[in-house]
């Protein structure tokens, strides 16, 4: 296999099996030791140690000082191996609310450079997209020529991720747009497209306090879910699962956006504190807070930590009122997935007696009938600046494992 071929996904055979194995292992845990790439792909020491020297040689592979396991079973201190820096680039991308970005991310998942998007899109999506467009061109300019593989893209709404059609999305003020064709036509790149909620607890497994756990569910404060069971992320077949908004929690008489009425997103959604806050001041009171859009009555988590931070008990009760809809949610989430935790935002963390102390309260019928079940709940160790990085992630590693399928079944393109 040439790195050409690599780069394009071009004519492959039965023999680059195993060194697109090798990468895809390293890419995945780089700094990994020789022996424990040989358990991970159940290879034999001459084998891995062949194929290593071939790929050093190359320039796939580089080592790079020791393992993270630091010692070796003979007692000397194991090598760790890394993906060359330079062998590929990604671009990622998070089209969201909070800290808008893409990066470029370099073959060792290293970020080359991060550049922010003024996120204009709700008013005006012909502007936001040739702002992306204009961002992308200067960092695949940063990249060799050639070297980028692709774009991962994480956006909220309604999106079809097989066509990249986004149907409904505040990043495009809720108007269609096809991102795959975007990208393709605009500069020959493949698209990974994910809805941001999924992209958490990829987050969480790779930077914050999940790296231990095989099972476990984040909320987000679109009242989105992201799944990570038996050690994978999980999507739905549709990949459109995790939408707890969307629970019945109640018999109250509003209508819900799918025609059912108590569903949580009309009680805990987080834009609704901004509305409340806003309607306050409109009718004459004072509340001291930051307003990130005069014009607009959508006030950010940062703002509203600040305000509780200062002493403003009014927006702390409204938190607090909406975190008590969320662990009634979670309860029953709980109860039918049994993970090993639940990951509220990272803002979370700074007013836990409003937030994770009101869900862990919720949680203390869980399992009481004779049952030792137990779910932590706990504040993402990952901030939102983080999910650009995860998902020019998620596309590398989605486009390692199309190569490895292409190759098993006989070199057909999927």
């Amino acid at each position: 296999m040439t790195k050409e071929q690599f780069l394009k996904m071009g004519a492959l055979s039965r023999k680059d099996l195993k060194v697109l194995q090798i990468l895809h292992a390293v890419f995945r845990e780089p700094g990994i030791s020789r022996s424990r790439l040989c358990d991970r792909l159940d290879l034999n020491k001459n084998n891995m140690t062949d194929s290593v020297k071939f790929m050093l040689d190359e320039g796939y592979l580089r080592e790079n000082g020791q393992n993270r396991s630091g010692i070796s079973g003979s007692g000397r201190r194991s090598i760790g191996l890394t993906l060359r820096p330079e062998l590929f680039y990604t671009l990622g991308a998070t089209l969201t609310l909070e800290d808008p970005a893409i990066v470029l991310q370099d073959a060792a998942r290293n970020v080359v450079e991060k550049v922010s998007l003024r996120n204009e899109g709700s008013p005006l999506p012909e502007r936001f997209l040739e702002e992306i467009k204009q961002k992308c061109a200067y960092l695949i300019n940063k990249a060799a020529p050639g070297k980028v593989l692709g774009i991962g893209l994480a956006l909220p709404g309604i999106i079809d991720c097989e066509s990249g059609e986004v149907i409904s999305s505040q990043a495009f003020n809720f108007r269609r747009e096809n991102l795959r064709r975007f990208f393709q036509e605009n500069f020959g790149l493949e698209l990974y497209m994910i809805n941001e909620s999924h992209v958490c607890p990829l987050m969480e497994k790779l930077y914050g306090a999940a790296a231990e756990m095989e099972n476990f569910v984040t909320v987000d404060e679109g009242l989105g879910c992201g799944m990570y069971f038996h050690n994978r992320l999980y999507r739905g077949w549709q990949y459109a699962c995790g939408e707890l908004g969307y629970m019945k929690i109640a018999d109250h008489q509003e209508i819900g956006p799918d025609g059912r009425n108590g569903l949580l997103v009309d009680r805990a959604l987080f834009g609704l504190i901004g509305k409340k806050i806003i309607q306050v001041i409109r009718n004459g009171g004072k509340i001291d807070i930051e307003r990130t859009w005069q014009n607009d009555e959508y006030i950010p988590p940062e703002a509203v930590v600040r305000a509780i931070e200062g002493g403003n008990l009014f927006v702390a009760q409204l938190l607090s009122e909406m975190y008590s809809h969320i662990g009634d949610a979670v309860v029953n989430m709980a109860y039918l997935l049994n993970p090993q935790a639940v990951f509220l935002p990272h803002w979370t963390s700074r007013v836990k007696q409003y937030t994770v102390d009101v869900v862990r309260m919720k949680m203390g019928s869980y399992g009481l009938s004779n049952w030792s079940l137990k779910t932590e709940i706990l504040s993402s160790e990952c901030p939102p600046s983080r999910r650009s990085e995860t998902v020019a992630y998620l596309f590398t590693d989605d486009y390692f494992e199309r190569m490895i399928r292409k190759i098993k079944k006989g070199g057909s393109h999927e």
